[in-house]
Parts: C-alpha cells; sequence; structure tokens
C-alpha cells in the first residue's frame, strides 16, 4: 500500500509546530518545500546553500538582492529565485519587507531552530556547516 500525504491548509496566522511562519515543513510535505511568512530588515550576510534552493515571494515592502554579480530590487508581488551554490543577501530596502521565504527541498526549519538558537558566532559557524550554509565575504 502507497503512503500518501495528507493535504492540509494553514489558515491566516496560524503555522505548524507551534511556529505561526512555518507554513510547510519537511514533515508536513515529505520533504518537498518549506515556507515561511517572514520580514526582513538588514538581512543576512552573504552566505551559500549548498543543499537548497531559496525564493522570496515579497507580499509587502520592497527587497534589495545580491546573487553572485547580480544586482536586484522586488518590490510587492514580485518573485526572487536564488539558486544553490551562489553566493547571495538579501535586505529591505527601506521598512521592513514581508515576504514568503521558499526553500526546495525542505529542511530550512531545522536550521532555523539551531541557528536562533545558538549563542556564540562558532556555535553560528557549527549549525551552518551541519546545514551546508556558510557566510561568505563580498
Amino acid at each position: 500500500m502507497t503512503d500518501f500525504l495528507a493535504a492540509y491548509v494553514t489558515p491566516a496566522g496560524a503555522g505548524l509546530a507551534g511556529d505561526p511562519d512555518l507554513k510547510a515543513s519537511r514533515q508536513s510535505t515529505g520533504g518537498a518545500i518549506s515556507v515561511f511568512e517572514t520580514s526582513i530588515g538588514g538581512g543576512p550576510p552573504m552566505h551559500v546553500h549548498e543543499h537548497e534552493d531559496e525564493c522570496f515571494y515579497v507580499l509587502d515592502g520592497a527587497i534589495s538582492v545580491r546573487c553572485g554579480g547580480d544586482a536586484y530590487d522586488a518590490g510587492p508581488g514580485s518573485f526572487v529565485f536564488l539558486p544553490r551554490g551562489r553566493p547571495h543577501r538579501f535586505w529591505s530596502a527601506g521598512e521592513p519587507a514581508r515576504l514568503l521565504l521558499i526553500a526546495v527541498p525542505a529542511g530550512m526549519e531545522a536550521y532555523f531552530a539551531e541557528i536562533n538558537a545558538a549563542a556564540t558566532d562558532a556555535e553560528r559557524h557549527q549549525v551552518g556547516e551541519r546545514y551546508g550554509i556558510r557566510v561568505v565575504s563580498g
């Protein structure tokens, strides 16, 4: 007998696993996709993902994006695709921007849980190493 994933809806203001920002996870999608609703201000430093492509759908506000040698501005309704293996960073172009962060394949929710709990730069570096996400200069 084949196991099928259950269809589901995360209502507005609700999320998975007690996290109102987590809309889809490794567990809920069979490893296919992770989706978060989040606000971005200063954004993360330049970094590279080894295992997942990262995407954004801008809901409100605007973000600036740098990926490799390319630079983009993305306002409400814009979609941004950042392929794995390419250094990138993103930040709000003004007031904090609200967006959907999408990672394919799934699993970034575990990275975010660990990186947010890390107390030191050394711990954050170790978390990044475990998940194939590393900060780079530039």
